[in-house]
């Protein structure tokens, strides 16, 4: 299956409408924590959902944003 690219020879459009994966180092900084704490939080089950893509973890930034979200409204008490 081949990609299609726009007019301008730049990116196919398969990939024009995705974000990028983020790494673990672009988490942890986004939420201001540790990188040791998002590998914990991983180990336990408890963090955002992440992906090996090879031997890199990658994160989606959706999933982060709505981890993050869903959080938020736990510690505020709403649902």
């Amino acid at each position: 299956m081949s990609q299609v690219s726009n007019a301008k020879g730049g990116v196919p459009r398969a990939r024009q409408n995705m974000e990028r994966l983020l790494s673990a180092d672009e988490v942890a900084e986004f939420l201001g924590i540790p990188v040791a704490t998002l590998y914990q939080w991983r180990h336990k089950g408890c963090g955002p959902d992440a992906h090996r893509v090879g031997r890199h973890l990658r994160y989606d930034p959706a999933t982060v944003r709505a981890w993050l979200q869903e959080h938020l409204a736990v510690d505020r008490g709403v649902g």
